[in-house]
């Protein structure tokens, strides 16, 4: 057996050792801080300088810059220091499908499916032109667009592959359906696109920062003016 004075001779050791310090608590992401309005998404902590993007989901510059400022960008919102607004703006077949399905889209994982969908724009373009060379995809296509935008969103989503790309979001295939066939998402789709026409937006990107909107640049002219 120990003897006393051992035991109380560990037992000073132990109360002399430093206690480990607690594990620092994770930063906050605030890439999940949504304001949706009647325009867009806007992304962020509340306060920080804002970054507007008008831009279509199709637009191949749209889609250099969201390759070349985008990790920019999300790694700013993430950290607190930029809130980012994204506007939808209509020009491309598979526009108004990828916005509709983006509103339907948690909120923490919104910003990550507007990424993701830039970032498979060839991907996309090539599934569409794909389809377009098959006659039985090609004429469902046709009449759907007969029918109307919602059912003309429905089959672009679907001969595209967003819907398998939103499952990656959280999504289900019954849930991007219903969201592809509820007018309501449509409407807001129609609406924030008409906004950004009547603030005079004629093409894609347009950026506006803090208020002023930019003249057209390269991606390093905007990386240039963000927080560092």
């Amino acid at each position: 057996m120990r003897s006393m004075k051992a035991v109380l001779a560990g037992f000073a050791l132990a109360l002399a050792a430093p206690a480990l310090a607690a594990p620092a608590a994770p930063a906050p992401d605030h890439r999940s801080a949504l304001l949706e309005s009647s325009d867009g998404w806007t992304f962020g902590k509340a306060g920080a300088p804002l970054l507007t993007e008008y831009a279509s989901f199709g637009c191949p510059h749209c889609g250099q810059y969201a390759a070349a400022a985008g990790p920019r960008i999300d790694a700013l919102v993430k950290a607190g220091t930029l809130r980012f607004s994204w506007r939808p703006f209509l020009i491309f077949p598979q526009d108004r499908a990828a916005a509709v399905l983006t509103r339907c889209i948690a909120p923490a994982r919104r910003l990550g499916f507007i990424e993701e969908l830039m970032a498979q724009q060839a991907a996309i373009r090539a599934a569409l032109t794909a389809a377009d060379q098959d006659q039985s995809l090609r004429g469902a296509l046709y009449e759907a667009e007969l029918r109307g935008p919602i059912d003309q969103a429905k089959v672009i989503a679907g001969q595209s592959g967003m819907i398998p790309l939103a499952a990656r979001f959280g999504v289900t295939k019954a849930q991007a359906d219903a969201c592809l066939a509820n007018p309501v998402h449509h409407a807001w789709v129609s609406n924030a696109d008409m906004s950004a026409r009547l603030n005079g937006v004629t093409g894609t990107p347009t950026f506006v920062w803090k208020g002023a909107r930019l003249p057209a640049g390269t991606p390093d002219d905007l990386l240039a003016l963000l927080p560092q």
